[in-house]
């Protein structure tokens, strides 16, 4: 095996850091950074084997999204159209339907949980000592996107990477504390429910990082990292791996702090003071429950 701090793999595994281990360690949470793998002609990965992942897909709740149009970098998910045909329809004209794909918890079938969980192993050969920042839940989703298609402004809580199979795209993060990018009110407002709460600022481009992925290469991407994505002239397949952090960590004080700021007061971020964000969690743990209990309820249409 070789040590940490060289570049290239670490134990038996498809994946590795560009550039010395402990770097990309050192960027964990704070910065994105490269990674490699060999999962590039993987069988599991082809259309046709995709095809029926997405019909199995398809029939869990949830697990299936499939969207269609020209999408300008300002757009809000929930406002693109969504696809109107069968998903094996459209997987099949992927080359000119100008759409983007999601599967998700693919992992269910014990093939696509086998590289899951080799990737898993070595993302948590990375993770920090400080139990605030440990990642869990690992999630495989697959994208499939049509040639030059753009994935529009957005950020994500979880720890992701975004891995390249097939094609290529361009993608650009932003620095997670750059709060000109995205403020704490649309992260209190994200964890508050809001999924789409992240809102494009004019030249926010010129102070992101640029990442062109081709076949075999990937990118992290910190939680809180607003990042949108412009794919290549040729069908895509990505896939996003990512973790949850504990919700004690940015989650509970962001609710905390959403309540706060409606009652006129100006909240610390989470992250400043530990005896402060222990409190918050607290109290926004309770509050959590109570948005859950309301989502579930009008989800079933009773409200």
């Amino acid at each position: 095996m070789k040590t940490v701090d060289q570049p290239g793999k670490v134990g038996p595994t498809n994946w590795q850091t560009v550039g010395p281990f402990e770097q990309a360690k050192a960027k964990m949470h704070s910065r994105p950074f490269r990674v490699t793998h060999e999962l590039v002609g993987n069988p599991l990965f082809s259309l046709p084997a995709l095809m029926e992942v997405a019909k199995e897909a398809s029939k869990r709740r949830g697990d299936l999204y499939a969207d269609t149009g020209d999408v300008k970098v300002t757009d809000k998910w929930g406002k693109i159209p969504l696809v109107d045909r069968p998903i094996d329809e459209v997987i099949d004209r992927i080359q000119t339907a100008g759409a983007w794909i999601i599967m998700k918890h693919i992992e269910i079938d014990p093939a696509y949980a086998a590289v899951l969980n080799e990737f898993a192993d070595f993302v948590q050969s990375m993770a920090p000592s400080d139990p605030r920042f440990s990642i869990n839940n690992p999630e495989m989703l697959v994208l499939i996107t049509s040639p030059n298609r753009l994935t529009s402004f957005h950020f994500d809580a979880e720890v992701n990477f975004l891995v390249q199979v097939q094609g290529s795209k361009r993608v650009w993060v932003c620095n997670p504390d750059d709060r000109s990018a995205i403020t704490e009110v649309e992260i209190e407002k994200y964890y508050c429910g809001h999924q789409t709460a992240g809102t494009y600022k004019p030249g926010v481009e010129d102070r992101a990082s640029v990442f062109d992925l081709n076949p075999g290469e990937g990118v992290f991407i910190p939680s809180h990292g607003a990042h949108w994505v412009q794919n290549g002239d040729s069908v895509s397949v990505s896939l996003s791996l990512n973790f949850e952090l504990p919700p004690s960590t940015y989650k509970y004080p962001s609710i905390t702090n959403y309540a706060l700021r409606r009652l006129g007061f100006q909240p610390r971020p989470p992250g400043q003071s530990l005896a402060t964000d222990r409190l918050k969690a607290v109290t926004g743990a309770v509050a959590s429950r109570g948005l859950t209990a309301v989502r579930w309820v009008k989800n079933r249409g009773q409200m």
